[in-house]
């Protein structure tokens, strides 16, 4: 159902749809995870719907928060206060050129080393800051994030639609029907969080980062059966 409701508001490749479907799936098993991969939302230009395709996950994703320009100290901090899936946006204007806020995300993708030290209070006493959570990027042009960013990412790769392509507009949204598959994902995630923690999936294929980014997602197809692990 949610990979559904990404047809009807997204033109993208479908083999991209399903991975963003999955992806949206995994937000819900953040406390069970071991590795979030970020969601790296791409395209060669602009008009590609890129934005679509993140404000769309948001609305399937668990505790979502959509911000843009983030500041690095903004973002450790709403991580750590709400626990948020953090959706940002316009990426390529302002991350290749602020380190801090690429280390910030990156220290994220794990959940072992998922933390920043900062200090704090009149005394600079040193307080340690959850950076573990779900986050989406959306940004032109995959080639000039850090490599940093793409190696912990799943790249949803986006295009201009095609003669005859259509879709439904996603500011006249079914309201209804995101709110539903947003229950169903958090009923399944409750069901299934158990067995999510114990499944480990082949990756054939897969290497180093590359299998530990895509292991949770297909861990998930596995655990929904019929025709996802293919």
């Amino acid at each position: 159902d949610a990979y559904a409701l990404l047809c009807r508001y997204v033109i993208a490749d479908r083999e991209t749809l399903r991975a963003a479907a999955l992806w949206a799936a995994l937000t819900w098993y953040a406390d069970a995870a071991t590795v979030l991969p970020l969601a790296l939302i791409t395209a060669p230009a602009k008009g590609c719907g890129k934005s679509t395709l993140l404000n769309a996950l948001a609305k399937l994703s668990s505790r979502p928060l959509s911000v843009s320009n983030i500041t690095p100290a903004a973002l450790f901090r709403a991580v750590d206060k709400w626990q948020p899936s953090l959706f940002i946006d316009e990426a390529d204007t302002y991350l290749r050129e602020n380190p801090e806020l690429v280390g910030i995300i990156n220290s994220g993708h794990t959940k072992d080393a998922a933390y920043v030290i900062r200090t704090v209070g009149d005394d600079h006493d040193p307080k340690k800051f959850t950076t573990w959570g779900a986050k989406a990027i959306s940004g032109i042009g995959a080639h000039g994030m850090a490599e940093t960013i793409t190696s912990r990412s799943i790249i949803l790769l986006m295009r201009r639609k095609l003669p005859g392509e259509r879709c439904d507009n996603l500011r006249h949204v079914d309201r209804s029907a995101f709110h539903t598959v947003k229950r169903q994902l958090a009923r399944w995630a409750d069901d299934n969080m158990d067995a999510f923690a114990t499944t480990h999936p082949t990756l054939d294929g897969l290497n180093n980062r590359a299998a530990d980014n895509w292991e949770p997602l297909l861990a998930l197809a596995d655990i929904a059966g019929s025709d996802w692990p293919k």
